[in-house]
C-alpha cells in the first residue's frame, strides 16, 4: 500500500514540474534532470503519514429479551451500556450486548442453567439489585480484612476470652510482629481489622449460622438423642444445658444443642413447656425423631415421679429410653460408708477448709512446704457436688500430713491432734486409696462417643473386683495390695494386730456396703436388653446358625446376621471403625440389624458434655462479665460444627 501511494505522489509531482518547465524560457533537459533528483532525494529524506478515516462503530443497546439469557444492563456508571450476570455478577464488554455472546456465555459458564424459564432470571435478577442497593450503602471491607475478623472471633469464643482482648491484645500483638518482621505499611493493613463491638457482632454472627447448621442437618429427619441438665451460674441464674447426638456422615455427632436461662420458681412443667418451646416452637423439630433421654441435676429433673421425664416420655410416643446419668449413679453410691471412716473424711475436709479458707494460712502453708522441699505446697478444695473429688483432695492430705502437722501445730489448732493418731493416718491411707480407684472409675465413664457396652463393662468389671477384695480380705491371710498406699503405711509403721484387724473390719464393711449400694443403682434387670442384643457388640462372634437362633431375632434378621458374620471384608471394617461408625456404614446392606444398632447405641449414657458445658460457663461469666449473655459465646465455644467461612462472607455481602 505504501508504494502505491508514494508512486502516486512522485508521478503527480512529476506532472507538476513539466507544467512549470512549459512557462520558463531556457529550461532545458537539464532543468528537468535536476527536479527529478530534488524529487528522489525528497522522497527519500520525508516520511508521509498517511490519514484514513476511521469507521466509526455505534454503541450497542441493552434489550429486556437479553434477560432470558441470564444478563441485566450494569447499574454501574459505564459509558455505554454493559451486560451483567445474574448468576456470576460477571460484567462483560459492550461489543458483548450480543445474543450469540450471551447464549454462549450462559452455555459454557453455566451449562446446567440453560434450561430455566425467564422467570428464574427474573428472581435472579431482583437478589442481584437487593445486593448493589446494600453494597452502595454499607463500608467497604476488604475480604480478607472481614475474614480475619470472623478468625479472631471465632478463636475469642473458642478460647472463653473477653471481647476486649481482640482489641488490647490480640491486634497490637499483630501489629508489633508484622511491624518487626515485615514493615509500617503492612501492619497499617491490620488496622482495617474490627475492634471489640465488631467481635461481638462476629460472635452472634457465627453462633447464628453454627445454629443454624445444626438444626438444618436435624430438620432433615435424623433421629437424635439427648442429655439435659441444670445448674446455677455465678449470678446465680439457673440454667438448663441439652446437648445431642446424632448419625451425620457415616458416624454419631455429639453437639450443643440450647441453653436455657429458668427462673427459680419454675415448677417441672413450666421447665417441660420451656423445653418444648425451643425445641418444637423454635427449632421445629420432631419429639419423634428422639430416641434416648439422659439426665441429671435436681430432683425436679431426675426424681422417680418427676413431670419432666414424663412429659417427654409422652410426646416421644414412649418409643424414647430413658438413661439416668451413670456418673451421677455411681457418685450415689459412692457416698454410703461407715460411721468410723465417715468421721475420718469430715476431719480431712474440716483441715482443708481450715487452711484454704484463710488466704493468709493458705500462703503460710506454701511457704511452708517450699522451705522444708515438700512435693505440694497447696491443698485442694473438697466439694460434694458433680463428680467426686475425695480422691485427689484426701490424696494431697495424705502426702502432706507432716507438713499439715507441723503447720496446725504452730497454728496452736485442735486439728494437729488427729495427725498423731496413727490409728486416723492409717484409715486416711485407705480412704485416699479407695476414692482414687473410684474417680478413675469416674473417669472411664466421661468422654465423647463411647456407647452402652463399654459403661456397662465397666461398672460390672468394678463391681465383680469388689467382690475379689472382699474375699481377699476374708481369706486367712488377708490381702491389701490393691489399696498401695494403706499397705505401704501399714509396712513402713508398727500398728498393733488387734488394731488392724478393726482396721480390716471396716474396710470390708467399706467394700461390702459400695458392693451393695452399686447393685442397687445398677440392677441386673436394666441390662437385660443389652444381653438379649449381645450380637451388636461383636457380630462376628456368632458364626454358626446354632448360636444365631438362641438371639431371639425374626427370620430376616437372623438371615443379616448370618451373612455379615461370614464376611471377612467387614470384619475388617468392625476392628478398624467404632462400633456405631460399623453399623452405619452397612445399613444398605443390612437395614434391619443397622437400624436395630443404631436406635440401641444412639442414647447418652452420662451428662458428662453437660457437665462441660457447665464449666465453660464459668469460665465465660466471671464476677468481672456476671451480666454477660453467654448464649452465642457458649455456642462457638461448645459446638462441634465448623463454621462455612464462604457462606459466612457471602451473607455478609449478599444479605437476604
Amino acid at each position: 500500500m505504501d508504494r502505491v501511494f508514494f508512486k502516486r505522489k512522485r508521478n503527480n509531482e512529476t506532472k507538476y514540474a513539466e507544467a512549470c518547465s512549459s512557462t520558463t524560457v531556457g529550461s532545458g533537459s537539464v532543468y528537468n534532470d535536476n527536479i527529478n533528483k530534488n524529487i528522489d532525494s525528497h522522497l527519500q529524506t520525508s516520511t508521509f503519514e498517511p490519514h484514513f478515516k476511521k469507521k466509526k462503530v455505534s454503541a450497542r443497546r441493552y434489550s429486556e429479551d437479553y434477560l432470558k439469557y441470564g444478563f441485566i444492563k450494569c447499574e454501574k456508571p459505564f459509558e455505554n451500556d454493559r451486560p451483567q450476570c445474574v448468576i456470576c455478577n460477571n460484567i462483560l464488554a459492550n461489543e458483548s450486548l450480543k445474543p450469540s455472546k450471551l447464549k454462549r456465555h450462559l452455555e459454557t459458564q453455566h451449562a446446567e442453567l440453560t434450561d430455566k424459564p425467564l422467570e428464574y432470571f427474573q428472581r435472579k435478577k431482583k437478589d442481584v439489585k437487593l445486593s448493589a442497593q446494600f453494597l452502595s450503602c454499607s463500608t467497604t471491607v476488604s475480604e480478607k480484612a472481614l475474614l480475619s475478623s470472623y478468625l479472631v472471633a471465632y478463636r475469642v469464643a473458642k478460647e472463653k476470652m473477653a471481647h476486649t482482648a481482640a482489641e488490647k491484645i490480640i491486634l497490637p500483638a499483630c501489629l508489633d510482629m508484622v511491624r518487626t518482621i515485615f514493615d509500617d505499611k503492612s501492619a497499617d493493613k491490620l488496622k482495617t481489622i474490627p475492634s471489640d463491638n465488631t467481635i461481638s457482632l462476629r460472635i452472634c454472627t457465627i453462633a447464628e449460622h453454627l445454629e443454624t447448621m445444626l438444626i438444618t442437618r436435624l430438620q432433615s429427619g435424623v433421629d437424635f438423642a439427648i442429655q439435659l441438665d441444670e445448674s446455677t451460674d455465678i449470678g446465680s441464674c439457673t440454667t438448663l444445658l441439652v446437648y445431642v447426638r446424632y448419625a451425620w456422615h457415616g458416624d454419631f455427632v455429639e453437639d450443643f444443642l440450647c441453653c436455657l436461662n429458668l427462673t427459680s420458681h419454675l415448677s417441672e412443667l413450666d421447665i417441660f413447656t420451656e423445653l418444648e418451646k425451643c425445641i418444637v416452637g423454635q427449632y421445629k423439630l420432631n419429639w419423634k425423631n428422639c430416641k434416648g433421654i439422659t439426665s441429671d441435676g435436681t430432683a425436679n429433673i431426675t426424681g422417680k415421679h418427676s413431670r419432666v421425664i414424663k412429659k417427654l416420655l409422652e410426646v416421644t410416643n414412649n418409643s424414647s429410653a430413658w438413661n439416668h446419668c451413670f456418673i451421677h449413679r455411681e457418685a450415689l453410691a459412692s457416698r454410703e460408708m461407715p460411721q468410723n471412716l465417715m468421721r475420718v473424711l469430715k476431719n480431712a475436709v474440716k483441715v482443708v477448709n481450715f487452711i484454704k479458707g484463710s488466704s493468709l494460712n493458705s500462703r503460710l502453708l506454701e511457704i511452708f512446704c517450699s522451705e522444708i522441699g515438700a512435693g505440694y505446697t497447696h491443698l485442694l478444695y473438697h466439694t460434694k457436688v458433680r463428680w467426686l473429688s475425695q480422691g485427689k483432695i484426701l490424696g494431697r492430705v495424705y502426702e502432706l500430713r507432716n507438713e499439715i502437722h507441723g503447720f496446725l501445730s504452730e497454728k496452736k489448732s485442735h486439728l494437729a491432734t488427729v495427725f498423731e493418731d496413727d490409728i486416723w493416718v492409717t484409715k486416711l491411707a485407705y480412704l485416699t486409696d479407695i476414692f482414687g480407684i473410684l474417680n478413675e472409675l469416674s473417669l472411664k465413664l466421661q468422654g465423647k462417643n463411647s456407647d452402652i457396652f463399654q459403661h456397662v463393662e465397666r461398672i460390672q468389671g468394678f463391681r465383680k473386683t469388689l467382690l475379689l477384695w472382699q474375699a481377699r480380705l476374708k481369706s486367712s491371710r488377708p490381702s491389701y495390695y490393691m489399696f498401695p498406699r494403706f499397705l505401704q503405711h501399714i509396712e513402713e509403721n508398727v500398728i498393733n494386730e488387734n488394731i488392724l484387724e478393726e482396721i480390716k473390719l471396716e474396710v470390708l464393711l467399706h467394700l461390702t456396703s459400695l458392693s451393695q449400694t452399686f447393685n442397687h443403682f445398677f440392677p441386673e434387670e436394666k441390662f437385660e436388653t443389652l444381653k438379649e442384643n449381645c450380637w451388636v457388640k461383636d457380630p462376628f462372634a456368632f458364626r454358626n446358625p446354632e448360636s444365631i437362633i438362641e438371639l431371639n431375632l425374626v427370620p430376616e434378621e437372623e438371615n443379616e446376621l448370618l451373612q455379615l458374620s461370614s464376611s471377612y471384608t467387614l470384619k475388617n471394617d468392625y476392628e478398624t471403625l467404632s462400633l456405631s461408625a460399623f453399623w452405619i456404614k452397612i445399613k444398605e446392606d443390612f437395614p434391619l440389624l443397622s437400624r436395630k444398632s443404631v436406635l440401641l447405641l444412639l442414647p447418652f449414657t452420662t451428662t458428662s458434655l453437660c457437665e462441660l458445658g457447665f464449666s465453660v460457663l464459668t469460665q465465660l461469666k466471671t464476677k468481672e462479665r456476671n451480666g454477660l449473655n453467654s448464649a452465642a459465646d457458649l455456642r462457638v465455644a461448645l459446638s462441634s460444627c465448623v463454621p462455612d467461612w464462604n457462606e459466612l462472607m457471602n451473607r455478609q455481602a449478599h444479605p437476604s
